[in-house]
């Protein structure tokens, strides 16, 4: 494959898993940086398709109106008091929608694992192995390195993943296949259980992110999400 249709190729699709693209991104100076444009162009982009926050100065409006409505109508010394039990509520519904953030946002992370297994899940078939110099290189993709013993990878990738790229492992579990994601930049207050009618698993929150592991269900897989979490040294974000 030349490099003019590696890229016409990376246009029509960023995260074709192509083995053919794969192996010119590899081996291209000149067009491995530019794959990795694209697809953080791509993750961009959807990330602001899918960017729901609130403008930031919604909060300081509602405070600044509830003080004016409450100045109006007390005196002073009511004012303070009012303001206080203001601040104590502000403090305390604050508390409760970041604990409801952290809830709703490690449900999702959870959910997005699975989703991304069955959206894939032609990967869970592949035979392997594949080799080792081929999982290195997708992870240099990202300044992290294999230091430890990932076992035998039978498929590995760059792939999207909920919010910026990562790398998609699949390796040989006792009662199947065991899909692992690394995933930078998606952080977690906690470990993380995931539970299907199929799949179980764990999300381990890390300094630069969090590492997924799932298998079938029954699949032991504490021992494993340590040994993958501690085989790869990633640049802390």
């Amino acid at each position: 494959m030349n490099c003019l249709e590696f890229r016409r190729r990376l246009l029509e699709d960023p995260y074709d898993t192509d083995i053919a693209l794969a192996q010119h991104e590899d081996h291209c100076d000149q067009c491995a940086p530019y794959a990795r444009q694209i697809r953080a162009q791509e993750t961009q982009l959807r990330a602001m398709l899918n960017d729901i926050s609130p403008p930031p100065e919604l909060a300081e409006n509602i405070r600044l109106e509830a003080s004016f409505e409450q100045q109006g109508r007390s005196r002073r010394q009511v004012w303070y008091a009012a303001a206080a039990s203001v601040l104590l509520i502000i403090g305390a519904t604050t508390a409760s929608l970041v604990t409801e953030t952290w809830e709703r946002g490690n449900m999702a992370l959870a959910q997005s694992v699975l989703n991304h297994i069955d959206d894939e899940a032609h990967h869970l078939r592949s035979a392997g192995p594949t080799a080792p110099q081929r999982v290195a290189n997708v992870f240099e993709r990202f300044g992290a390195t294999v230091t430890g013993n990932l076992g035998q990878v039978n498929f590995a990738a760059e792939c999207l993943m909920r919010k910026s790229n990562g790398v998609h492992l699949v390796v040989p579990g006792k009662l199947g296949p065991v899909t692992v994601f690394y995933i930078p930049g998606e952080y977690s207050d906690t470990v993380i259980n995931i539970n299907s009618s199929r799949f179980h698993g764990v999300i381990t929150p890390t300094s630069w992110g969090s590492v997924a592991v799932v298998g079938e269900q029954g699949e032991t897989l504490d021992a494993m999400a340590r040994q993958m979490a501690n085989a790869v040294q990633w640049a802390t974000i």
